[in-house]
């Protein structure tokens, strides 16, 4: 319950600086094009530097195996997930965009600062193995999904920079180089900014939108509540009653770092692809940020659910 209880408070205080964007467009301090800046300068360079960063801890057997569950866990929530929103789509008449938004999580931008706040910064290299597999997926059955076509971008994949940061990290890790000191405070300095610009950026995005045009969509809470409450439920009950985290010593947490991703808001990414592909990019800005505003509920309630287990 403590946890559930760090994570309200750590997302409350996200919430107060997703407010300051929102007020610097109110107020025509700043722009939406200086809100693409900002996102470019978090993807490109902050979010780079905290996965590095959370590489250069000790190498131990238990730490890789920690890993190696996390990609597990990962691996069968993506499935799961796939798999249940294909049972839906007909009985529902589930978009392409629409089920893209209900698999896939953001778990980058938004966990990343979560996990760092509540459970501490050497626990980010454990969120990477989420962030393996749903970059995979997300560039090949994700796109094609919203794109409605049969379509494999592994270049993007490979050229991805945050898997080319964790692949870095991970080098790293196995061969138990560490940065020198000025180097890694830098990295971590830069990393710990993820949390703040992220929401500094959906703010913005808040910003520039009508308050009716976020709550007036009817269908748009339809597919947040798959994505926020449906989805999740079943994830957190399947993954308590597993008892896999007996598997490790620190099993409950790595899996608690599952709950947290797999709960979390709509990607950014699928909002990107609609945006690329002229898929109704308006309606996937209203489901990214109408999940974003409303797992502050959810999230907190997922993981206080996966605690009693």
């Amino acid at each position: 319950m403590a946890i559930s209880l760090a994570l309200v408070k750590q997302i409350a205080s996200m919430f107060i600086i997703m407010f300051f964007g929102f007020l610097t467009i109110r107020l025509k301090a700043l722009t939406m094009e200086n809100s693409k800046v900002i996102s470019k300068l978090t993807i490109y360079v902050v979010a780079p530097c905290c996965l590095i960063s959370s590489f250069q801890i000790d190498y131990s057997p238990d730490k890789l195996t920690g890993l190696l569950l996390s990609l597990g866990c990962a691996l069968f929530i993506h499935i799961l997930y796939i798999g249940l929103t294909k049972s839906v789509e007909k009985p529902f008449k589930l978009t392409g965009l629409e089920r893209a938004s209900v698999i896939y999580p953001n778990s980058v931008n938004l966990i990343i600062p979560l996990i760092v706040a509540v459970l501490g910064k050497e626990w980010v290299f454990y969120s990477s193995g989420f962030m393996i597999v749903q970059n995979i997926i997300v560039w090949t059955h994700g796109k094609s999904v919203v794109c409605g076509e049969r379509q494999r971008d592994f270049k993007s994949i490979i050229t991805n920079v945050n898997i080319i940061a964790i692949f870095v990290g991970l080098i790293l890790f196995l061969t138990r180089l560490q940065l020198p000191v000025i180097v890694k405070n830098s990295f971590e300095a830069v990393g710990d900014m993820l949390g703040p610009l992220s929401m500094l950026v959906i703010g913005m995005l808040l910003g520039n939108m009508r308050l009716k045009e976020i709550m007036g969509n009817k269908r748009a809470y339809f597919i947040v509540f798959l994505r926020l409450v449906a989805l999740p439920l079943i994830a957190t009950v399947i993954l308590g009653l597993s008892h896999i985290s007996g598997l490790h010593p620190e099993g409950k947490n790595i899996l608690l770092i599952t709950v947290m991703s797999a709960s979390s808001a709509a990607a950014a990414t699928v909002t990107q692809f609609a945006q690329l592909y002229d898929k109704t990019p308006a309606y996937a800005g209203v489901i990214n940020v109408m999940s974003v505003l409303l797992c502050i509920i959810t999230m907190p309630l997922m993981v206080a659910l996966f605690q009693l287990f």
